[in-house]
């Protein structure tokens, strides 16, 4: 990677910051609404008495049973929002280092 190169990458990296940063926002958003996705599916199934079980643990595999789906979805949303955190921290940590670079080529070392 030449000087120009490197002034070129941070050129855009403050633009792909903020777009990681935007889709951390909606990843988060995404993951909120997979929770209250399932919450809501609970809620109907125990007030719908679908939620029979004679013990606790009985009663907790058919709510488990009964929201495969909406568990997947969840599980989902929540790589999602580890992966686009992951990739903004990435995206972060080269545009330091490459100011880092920038500072030892212009002689500031401070």
């Amino acid at each position: 990677m030449n000087k120009q190169d490197i002034v070129v990458r941070l050129l855009a990296l403050p633009a792909e910051i903020a777009k990681a940063e935007e889709e951390v926002l909606q990843a988060n958003e995404s993951l909120v609404s997979a929770k209250e996705l399932l919450q809501g599916k609970e809620d109907d199934l125990l007030l719908g008495n679908m939620i029979d079980g004679k013990n606790a643990e009985i009663r907790a595999a058919q709510m488990r049973q009964n929201t495969v789906h909406e568990r997947e979805i969840l599980a989902e949303a929540e790589l999602n929002l580890k992966n686009e955190v992951t990739r903004l921290g990435r995206l972060r940590d080269e545009f330091r280092a490459l100011q880092a670079v920038t500072s030892l080529l212009k002689g500031d070392v401070a």
